[in-house]
C-alpha cells in the first residue's frame, strides 16, 4: 500500500506524538508498505544533526518541508507533491489535514491526540500571506515571536475564530478519526464529528524494550541514582498541565511515609526555571531530582530504576486566548504498565481511559493533595495491591498498548476506509 504519512511532530522532537509517529512508520516500513513521512522543518539549530542522521537511518524517505506557521502554504504545496505521487491514503497526525482529502480525490484518516481540536496549534489560519509567514528566511524568526506573543485578546478571538473554522472544516473531510481516548472522542463530537467516523484507539508502547527489570539497584547506578532510594518516577514536558508544581510541593509528605523517596523528573520545558525554584525553596534538592531531556530510545532506562509511577496533570485554562490544555491520553501511562510499575495517576481529561482504578493503577483527584497522599499511602504500603496493579497492567500494555495491536488496528483503518470508498472517488 503506498500512504503519505503527514506527522508533524517527529524526531528528532520528544514527547507523546513523536514517539507515535516514529513507531507507526517504522511498523509500516517494516510490513512492506510503500511510505513517505512529511513533517515540520527543522529550524533548531541544536537539533539538525541528529535530525539528519534520523533521517539517514529510518529507511523510509523523510520530507522535513512543512512550515510551523502557513497552514494553506502547507496544504498547496502537499497538493501538488502528493497529487504526482499517486498515494492510495493520506494519514496525518492531527485532524488538520482532512481538507487534502477532497483536493486529491483520496481518502484521509487521522489520529487525534484532542488538543489539536482542544487548543488548534494552527498559528496563521489565512490564505492571504501564508507562503511569506512560511518562508525559511522568515519563519524561525516568526515562529519565535510567536510564543511568546501575549496578543490583545480581540486580536486573538479572531485568530480563534478562524482556527476553529477550519477544525471543523477539517474534521468533517476526514473520511475517518482514530482519537486516542474516550476524552478525545467527545472533543471531536462538539465539532462536529459524526459518532460512525471516529474510533477510539490509546497506546502504544513497545512491552518488549519497556520490560520489568529485575535489578532496580542496578538501573538507579546506572542512572546516576541513589541505589538505595525509593524512586518515583515521572516523565513528561515541564508545563503548567503537568501538575509538577504540585508534585514537589508534596515530596515532605510522602517522605513522611517512606523517608528514603525521591521524586525523580525526566522531561524539560518552559517551567524548568520554576520547578527548580521551587526545588529550592522547599529545600528539597536531594529529595527531588531534575533529569532534563531523555531521547525516547534512551528513556527505558529510567522506568527500570523507578519503583513507581507518577502522572499529575491537571486542566489548565490559558489566560489569554481561554483555551483549555488537558493530559488527552497519557502515552508515559502505557510505558509505565509496560515497564512492571505500579502507577499513580491524577483523574483528570483522558488518563481513566487508560488506567483503571485498581485494576492498572490507582487514581486521585487533580490537584488534591489529602485524596494523593492516601492513594501514594495505600500505593507504598500494601505488597499485595502493588503486585495486582503490575501484573494487570502488563496484561494491559500487552493486549491493548503494544505496537502489534496498534498496528492492526491502523491497517484494518486504513483498509476499512479503502473499501468504503464512493464508487466515484
Amino acid at each position: 500500500m503506498r500512504l503519505a504519512l503527514i506527522l508533524t511532530e517527529f524526531p528528532p522532537g520528544i514527547g507523546g506524538m513523536q514517539t507515535h509517529a516514529e513507531s507507526l512508520a517504522r511498523a509500516l516500513r517494516e510490513g512492506g508498505h510503500d511510505i513517505s513521512v512529511y513533517t515540520y522543518r527543522c529550524d533548531d539549530p541544536r537539533l539538525a544533526e541528529e535530525a539528519r542522521a534520523f533521517d539517514r537511518d529510518a529507511g523510509y524517505p523523510v520530507h522535513r518541508v512543512l512550515s510551523r506557521l502557513g497552514f494553506w502554504a502547507n496544504h498547496q504545496w502537499l497538493v501538488a507533491r502528493l497529487r504526482a505521487s499517486r498515494v492510495a491514503l493520506v494519514y496525518a497526525s492531527n485532524v488538520y489535514y482532512g481538507l487534502l482529502g477532497p483536493a486529491l480525490g483520496v481518502p484521509v484518516v487521522c489520529r487525534s491526540a484532542g488538543n489539536d481540536v482542544q487548543r488548534p496549534w494552527i498559528a496563521y489560519p489565512y490564505r492571504a500571506g501564508s507562503r511569506i509567514v512560511s518562508h525559511p528566511a522568515l519563519e524561525q524568526r516568526l515562529h519565535r515571536w510567536y510564543r511568546r506573543w501575549n496578543a490583545p485578546e480581540w486580536l486573538e478571538a479572531a485568530f480563534r475564530r478562524r482556527r476553529q473554522a477550519l477544525v471543523r472544516r477539517s474534521v468533517a473531510a476526514n473520511r475517518l478519526i482514530l482519537a486516542n481516548s474516550a476524552y478525545t472522542r467527545d472533543l471531536l463530537a462538539r465539532v462536529g464529528a459524526d459518532a460512525r467516523q471516529v474510533r477510539v484507539l490509546p497506546g502504544g508502547v513497545d512491552t518488549l524494550r519497556f520490560a520489568p527489570t529485575r535489578d532496580r539497584a542496578r538501573a538507579r547506578r546506572a542512572c546516576g541514582l541513589d541505589p538505595d532510594a525509593w524512586v518515583l518516577l515521572t516523565a513528561c514536558r515541564l508545563v503548567a498541565k503537568k501538575g509538577l508544581d504540585f508534585l514537589v510541593a508534596q515530596v515532605p509528605a510522602l517522605r513522611q511515609v517512606e523517608p528514603r523517596l525521591q521524586l525523580v523528573v525526566v522531561g524539560d520545558g518552559t517551567q524548568r526555571a520554576r520547578c527548580e525554584a521551587m526545588v529550592e525553596a522547599a529545600r528539597a534538592g536531594e529529595a527531588v531530582r531534575l533529569v532534563g531531556r531523555v531521547p525516547q530510545r534512551e528513556i527505558q532506562r529510567y522506568y527500570a530504576a523507578a519503583d513507581a509511577f507518577v502522572l499529575a496533570s491537571r486542566i489548565t485554562r490559558h489566560r489569554v486566548s481561554g483555551l483549555h490544555d488537558a493530559e488527552t491520553m497519557g502515552r508515559v501511562l502505557c510505558e509505565a504498565n509496560a515497564a512492571g510499575l505500579p502507577v499513580l495517576a491524577s483523574r483528570s481529561g483522558g488518563i481513566p481511559s487508560v488506567v483503571t482504578h485498581q485494576d492498572n493503577g490507582l487514581l486521585f483527584e487533580s490537584d488534591d493533595a489529602g485524596d494523593f497522599l492516601r492513594q501514594f499511602t495505600r500505593l507504598h504500603g500494601d505488597e499485595g495491591l502493588r503486585c495486582r496493579l503490575v501484573a494487570r497492567g502488563r496484561e494491559r500494555a500487552e493486549r491493548e498498548f503494544a505496537w502489534p495491536h496498534l498496528v492492526a488496528e491502523h491497517l484494518r483503518a486504513f483498509e476499512d476506509t479503502l473499501l468504503a470508498r464512493p464508487s466515484g472517488a
